[in-house]
């Protein structure tokens, strides 16, 4: 590896005074980055550079000629970065305080230290590139916080990043190309502007935790109940009875339904009790609803490069099914996702077609199950229309079968519901190719829709309403009417029926959303918050950094 001389510096200063002012600040540039170029370190004035390699490759291109000539232009991208803040990252890790204070100094002395100058342009140069990549692809890389991950990243080539970069500076529309970055979805708008609200909340309201001794029910009266009412008006909920500084003794009507309301958009089942899980809720601090907005706002940066126009949305936190058309949300639905212990995998597909009337194929782990039902009652198999085949589809007498020595582990045979009122998969599959064997599908067990939680399966998604997405999904195939569905499903013959346009489907996991403009925090049943929280806050050159989509061209 070459080696960096520390008398380099001093050369070019020397130099400096014999050549003109465009080369000597063109030398000054080289023997700061040099120490970058050639991998002796990524540090400025003490300062971390972030995005080293691609800095330095700029102005290698470049000739180490500045790209912020205009100083007063660049002040003003100083805001730029602050507004980092807005966008639930942190401003701190674009270099903003650095920057400021090395501002302030250099348009004191009319920009008389070219060293100072120079640390000023580099340290410029990084924030705004490194900012607009975490817009564009997030700062954390998502596929180190799980296998299945499989989105994609925004790849940008370097000679037009460049090109516009250089355009950008020069009609100085550097603000409106940043914030052209962020995702453009209705959600992740809406989480921007809750965002600032519950910061503002937190410096509006000093928080202290409301005392929980017992279940506070209508009509009762308890000592906690005004500090309950406040904490509610606070956060918005109050209707035309609500005065302020009116003091609560009794659990009126009134309450009861702006607790309600609170219940219904914090995953709490809304029976306008106030248990444990209610106070709970309402005893997160403000600051800590802050940072699961930041995380949930880090989420949608991470579907940048995979949104088309019409695409399916699973959020496995909430429950949900989106349906986007045109980048609009078109319609949703509930859903019943995999348990603590068979967890639904993140990952994204292609949604290429359905299945009407469809057979079930047991997966082998939960042959145990079925096994069991089987040493409990003969007939189990029989009453709920189960076939026991070999690999090849052949049927096997189950009489002959020793259901009580027979290991599930060891069991050599399939077993295969038919079609029919209690298939576990319903009425119709929805099918997108993975490696994990994870679909949408129908279900007889309706009544698990009424929880608030529904954690319950093996991992396959479980849609409240599958009918009429398999409705709106093939509503774009040619020749296809509504009368089509009840047509197939009535003869009750297996069939697969092919989009004619596969649709893209992203099985998400967000624990804070919106619907309907409301905001609804949702239980973080898979524990997935902490870690990616932690990473966040993490200082950028520290954390689990999204890919450089530019890095494969540097080097």
């Amino acid at each position: 590896m070459a080696k960096y001389h520390p008398l380099k510096l001093y050369l070019c200063l020397l130099c400096s005074l014999l050549a003109s002012p465009s080369l000597a600040s063109s030398l000054q540039l080289e023997a700061l980055l040099e120490p970058i170029a050639i991998g002796e370190r990524a540090q400025i004035d003490n300062t971390q550079i972030i995005s080293a390699k691609l800095v330095s490759r700029i102005y290698q291109v470049r000739q180490y000629e500045p790209l912020w000539n205009d100083r007063d232009y660049a002040g003003t991208l100083l805001n730029v970065l602050k507004n980092a803040d807005d966008e639930g990252l942190a401003k701190e890790d674009y270099h903003y305080p650095r920057l400021m204070e090395l501002y302030s100094q250099l348009t004191a002395t009319n920009w008389h230290d070219e060293q100072q100058s120079k640390v000023f342009e580099i340290l410029l140069t990084d924030g705004i590139i490194t900012y607009a990549i975490h817009l564009l692809n997030g700062k954390i890389n998502p596929s180190m916080l799980g296998k299945t991950w499989n989105y994609d990243e925004t790849q940008l080539d370097f000679d037009t990043t460049l090109k516009q970069l250089e355009t950008h500076i020069q009609s100085h529309t550097i603000a409106d190309a940043i914030a052209g970055l962020a995702p453009n979805i209705a959600p992740y708008h809406e989480l921007k502007r809750y965002l600032a609200h519950y910061r503002d909340l937190a410096k509006r309201y000093p928080f202290e935790a409301i005392p929980y001794t017992e279940v506070i029910k209508p009509g009762a009266s308890h000592p906690s109940l005004a500090a309950i009412g406040k904490r509610l008006s606070e956060l918005g909920y109050s209707d035309e009875t609500t005065t302020d500084n009116a003091v609560i003794t009794t659990y009126d009507n009134a309450l009861e339904n702006r607790i309600r309301r609170f219940q219904t958009d914090h995953s709490l089942t809304a029976d306008g009790i106030i248990g444990a899980g209610t106070m709970a809720a309402l005893n997160v601090p403000y600051a800590r609803r802050v940072e699961q907005i930041r995380i949930n706002l880090e989420r949608a940066r991470w579907l940048s490069a995979d949104l088309t126009e019409n695409y399916l949305i699973i959020n496995l936190a909430g429950y949900e099914l989106l349906l986007f058309k045109d980048n609009a949300l078109s319609w949703r639905t509930d859903i019943i996702i995999g348990k603590v212990n068979t967890k639904t995998p993140l990952f994204k597909s292609k949604l290429k077609y359905l299945v009407v009337n469809p057979t079930w194929t047991v997966p082998r782990s939960i042959f145990p199950e079925i096994i069991g039902h089987v040493r409990k009652d003969p007939d189990y198999l029989k009453k709920k229309h189960f076939n026991v085949v070999e690999g090849s589809g052949t049927p096997v007498n189950v009489d002959h079968i020793d259901w009580q020595t027979t290991s599930p582990k060891n069991f050599p045979y399939w077993f295969v519901q038919q079609p029919g009122n209690d298939n576990s998969l319903g009425q119709v599959k929805f099918i997108f190719p993975n490696q994990y064997a994870i679909y949408l599908h129908d279900t007889p067990s309706k009544k698990l829709f009424e929880r608030t939680d529904r954690a319950f399966s093996h991992g396959c998604i479980r849609v409240k309403d599958p009918l009429v997405l398999a409705d709106k999904l093939l509503s774009a195939n040619g020749n296809w009417t509504p009368a089509s569905l009840s047509e197939k499903l009535a003869e009750g013959k297996t069939e697969n029926i092919f989009l004619d346009e596969p649709l893209d489907i992203l099985i998400m996991y967000w624990t804070v959303s919106t619907r309907e403009g409301k905001l609804r925090f949702y239980n973080d049943i898979y524990q997935r918050d902490p870690v990616l929280i932690e990473a966040l806050n993490r200082p950028t050159y520290d954390a689990v950094l999204a890919k450089d989509g530019l890095l494969n061209i540097i080097e």
